[in-house]
């Protein structure tokens, strides 16, 4: 089959790999571009050395099952990229994003099928109306939803999202929905267009006061954003690291903010089963709210095109379509 083939820094290529194994397959009709795939691409990452496919946030049609498993060939799917094992340590404290024992689908989705463990399938594919494109982003809102989860925004807050990109776009929205004033501090001026344009004031961030806000999501992996942050914020708010950081990364942070002022500073990374599914039946309630975040599709021979249409910001969320 075709894949597009993470194979050195700054390389992609459309290669001809092996078609996976397994009983339960699903032939992928689109996966968007995630951050964490553009700075692997340019940067590399610990965890996807090359050759590599990439790619997580996909969506398809089954095209392999076994008799029983609660789908057949031609149901449209989107499936959970991995999901915790519900019953080590971690999972029993809630922190089902570091459990140690995940399931994984078989292998990056920038390809035409992947394979799904069958013992992940009734816990992770859900069923979808049809081929949209729109579910693609079921799994970066599930990211959003376990992030917004830890601030313990109210109707009280005034929120800030530092960053306008795919996932800070998201955190703005799901906070909106839930009717939280909040806003979008954003350089690129076509991002900020789209924003306001979807009712979401969006601003350089020289703009705004941080003081006037309680809570703040920093979507951009910048550390000096997260400390200008926790120093500026309104007294007793909450600053949520949603961007991660190189490892060995060391914030520079007055202990007078965190004592006196009574700052709390927080973070995440993936999701819990819970959120996708969350996110699985707010994108199925309203698939045109979310798709217009999607702004651009390429086909898969055209995917370092893509990537690179992404990281000069000319792009909101790119679906890959095989």
């Amino acid at each position: 089959m075709k894949a597009l083939v993470y194979v050195a820094e700054k390389q992609l290529e459309v290669r001809d790999v092996p078609k996976p194994q397994g009983e339960f397959l699903v032939r992928v009709l689109g996966c968007a571009i995630c951050g964490t795939d553009l700075k692997t691409l340019l940067h590399g990452h610990p965890y996807f050395k090359p050759p590599a496919i990439l790619g997580h946030e996909f969506y398809g049609v089954v095209d392999k099952a076994p008799a029983g498993c609660g789908y057949a060939p031609g149901d449209y799917v989107v499936v959970a990229p991995y999901g915790e094992c519900g019953v080590c340590e971690e999972c029993r404290q809630g922190n089902g994003e570091s459990c140690k024992n995940k399931e994984y689908v078989g292998d990056g989705a920038f390809c035409e099928k992947v394979s799904v463990p069958l013992s992940f399938v009734s816990r992770g594919v859900f069923s979808i109306p049809g081929p949209d494109k729109a579910f693609a982003l079921v799994e970066p809102l599930a990211c959003v939803l376990d992030g917004v989860e830890q601030m313990e925004v109210t109707e009280k807050d005034r929120a800030l999202v530092i960053g306008g990109g795919p996932m800070g776009a998201l955190i703005a929205f799901t906070l909106k929905d839930r009717g939280i004033d909040v806003q979008v501090a954003e350089l690129n001026e076509l991002r900020r267009d789209c924003l306001n344009g979807w009712g979401i004031p969006a601003a350089p961030l020289e703009q705004y006061n941080m003081k006037e806000f309680t809570r703040i999501f920093v979507a951009v992996n910048k550390k000096e954003l997260v400390e200008q942050a926790i120093h500026s914020i309104h007294n007793g708010g909450r600053v949520h690291v949603f961007a991660g950081l190189p490892s060995g990364t060391v914030l520079n942070v007055d202990a007078h903010d965190l004592h006196y002022r009574k700052v709390a500073v927080m973070g995440s990374s993936g999701f819990k089963l819970d959120h996708f599914r969350m996110a699985y039946e707010a994108v199925r309630n309203n698939p045109d709210h979310y798709r217009r975040l999607i702004t651009h599709t390429f086909p898969l021979d055209k995917g370092q095109e893509a990537f690179d249409f992404l990281k000069d910001g000319r792009a909101f969320k790119i679906v890959i379509e095989p």
